[in-house]
């Protein structure tokens, strides 16, 4: 949080009086008019044109405001008409995590497959990669393998594939994997191993051992994945610049980068700002160890905010884990499940949960906390209103909020003002066979709790949209698709409210800079704000539904200038 005050000292000069009050006049100026742009600023929500100098917004109004920049040495773009928003922020992803996947050559298993058809499959690709130093995938649902209510698969499956090569499988959530003998090896995974947190992050073993079956959860697929050959920093940061790319090409100007536990991924975005390649702010989460006190948590997130932070990196974000996933039965539910009677309770305690909470808020880091089960959320939705007075004014986000608690709608109202829900749309639109098999694992009562967050942004909640990706489809990295989905809820069962266009895209701009920290120099389109902004190909507020998904962006500009290829004569097109 210290480099947002340094920022916010050093741009105050900048800031205009008013959004449509365009005041002063600079050389080297871009002007951008005849267009439709929407703003984010309730004071001026609408303009026709925009003045840009230096990587800042000097003016948006009427294109008569921008006489007087015309004066000097301007260069004019028409824009023809086209829809002008703010640079897009993905509000929890885990872009550094995909790039080290990415690096492993990561393939993608069928979710729907059985145990045997995941075997076949993996043998084939052995077949058509003979060379293959690995194999890293993700995909599989452990309630479509096949197996016995309470069984894992084991390393000695893998093994039928190959005892030569490490194999490591994350399932569709990356809340679990799978692995062979070679990769517990590489990784000196034995019956002496200690399982980090008993019961919520461990390795499966065989009844009666110490001995580890294969079958990895949470924390524990992501550290034995460090050991995997591919991963070098070198490799990681290529992989990285490439994805930060094509999130480039979707628009987007920022991202919080919500943490892994992957070895090279701090220092492989710092390699790419030290190479002026960070084109966008990047908000990096710690993940908070329960194997550590809280005092050694904060002192490590200390450390690596001077280690790390610096232009647009910022390495300032205390992000916890309430729970798991709903389909693995590891989310924290009020009562057991209705399918198994299994009991899952918070991986943190109430008392040891505030603790951790008002010492990063004293501390000055934001908290991002992951919450599934209705118990995980009611325990971090009491958390926060015990700190509410802590540092006020640094935002708290609870992430994706699946199953609320029987008083979250209300418990949420009395804490808008500085906390935030983060939600991922896409999840929430349940095919058939997944809505009966949640209905299964929850009953009636609780299914008709589930994403009640269409019913908070009408009463002032801000709501903040992103992808989770890599724990997500390719294809819904698309802002787009998640506005689409966001308003497509009522048309999938227990939704009945869903967010407008208008609230997906504050959720992606405005409501996301705040959360990161950041709406005082991004997020929205205002005099003194840095020019990030993006064009795209229709204008989302009038087409239908169905054509806000296909929406194309044009040109993503960050900080004034353009990282994307389409040049001004095609936007007629």
């Amino acid at each position: 949080m210290r480099i947002r005050k340094i920022i916010s000292i050093h741009i105050s000069l900048l800031i205009a009086l008013c959004i449509c009050g365009c005041k002063g006049q600079q050389s080297l100026v871009t002007i951008y008019e005849n267009g439709n742009i929407y703003t984010c600023e309730d004071s001026c929500v609408h303009a026709e044109a925009m003045a840009v100098s230096e990587g800042k917004i000097l003016c948006v109004g009427k294109n008569r405001d921008m006489a007087k920049y015309k004066k000097g040495n301007a260069t004019v773009i028409d824009l023809h008409g086209k829809t002008v928003l703010p640079g897009f922020i993905e509000s929890h992803a885990h872009p550094a995590g995909f790039a080290f996947m990415s690096a492993g050559n990561i393939m993608t298993v069928n979710g729907k497959s059985t145990k045997d058809e995941i075997i076949r499959q993996l043998k084939n690709y052995l077949k058509e990669h003979p060379d293959a130093t690995h194999i890293l995938g993700i995909g599989y649902a452990l309630s479509n393998l096949g197996l016995p209510d309470g069984e894992t698969p084991t390393a000695t499956d893998l093994d039928d594939v190959s005892a030569d090569i490490p194999i490591l499988l994350y399932d569709d959530g990356c809340h679990s994997g799978w692995v062979n003998s070679k990769a517990l090896a590489l990784a000196d995974i034995t019956e002496n191993t200690p399982d980090p947190l008993p019961g919520a992050h461990y390795y499966v073993r065989y009844p009666g051992t110490r001995k580890p079956t294969g079958y990895l959860c949470e924390t524990t697929v992501h550290t034995t994945a460090n050991a995997l050959p591919f991963n070098t920093v070198s490799n990681v940061s290529d992989h990285l610049d490439k994805a930060l790319k094509y999130y480039t090409e979707l628009g987007f100007t920022g991202i919080v980068d919500a943490g892994d536990l992957h070895s090279t991924t701090y220092d492989a975005v710092k390699q790419l700002r030290d190479r002026n390649k960070l084109n966008m702010y990047y908000q990096r989460g710690y993940w908070a160890s329960q194997a550590l006190s809280v005092e050694d948590n904060i002192k490590r997130l200390k450390q690596l905010d001077e280690e790390y932070s610096g232009g647009n990196y910022y390495c300032n974000l205390y992000k916890m884990f309430m729970d798991g996933t709903i389909d693995a039965e590891s989310g924290a539910l009020i009562k057991p499940y209705s399918s198994s009677g299994t009991v899952v309770n918070p991986f943190f305690g109430m008392e040891e949960l505030v603790e951790h909470v008002a010492s990063s808020l004293r501390a000055g880091y934001g908290v991002h906390v992951h919450s599934i089960g209705d118990k995980a959320q009611q325990y971090i939705l009491d958390a926060f209103y015990a700190a509410k007075d802590i540092n006020p004014d640094i935002p708290r986000v609870i992430a994706h909020n699946q199953l609320f608690e029987p008083k979250g709608i209300d418990k949420y109202l009395t804490m808008k003002s500085n906390l935030f829900c983060q939600i991922t749309p896409s999840r929430c639109c349940m095919d058939s066979l997944l809505t009966a098999e949640t209905f299964k694992k929850l009953g009636g009562e609780r299914f008709l709790r589930l994403n009640l967050w269409g019913n908070l942004a009408p009463e002032g909640v801000r709501i903040t949209l992103g992808s989770d990706y890599p724990a997500n489809l390719f294809e819904e990295m698309n802002p787009f698709r998640q506005i689409y989905h966001a308003a497509m809820l009522p048309n999938f069962p227990p939704n009945n409210v869903g967010l407008s266009v208008q609230d997906g895209v504050k959720g992606y701009t405005i409501y996301a800079a705040q959360q990161m920290g950041l709406s005082d120099i991004t997020g929205s389109l205002k005099a003194g704000k840095n020019a990030d902004f993006i064009i795209i190909d229709r204008d989302i507020f009038k087409c239908s539904l169905e054509d806000v998904k296909d929406t194309k962006v044009l040109n993503t500009y960050f900080q004034g200038e353009c990282h994307t290829a389409m040049k001004p004569s095609c936007w007629r097109n």
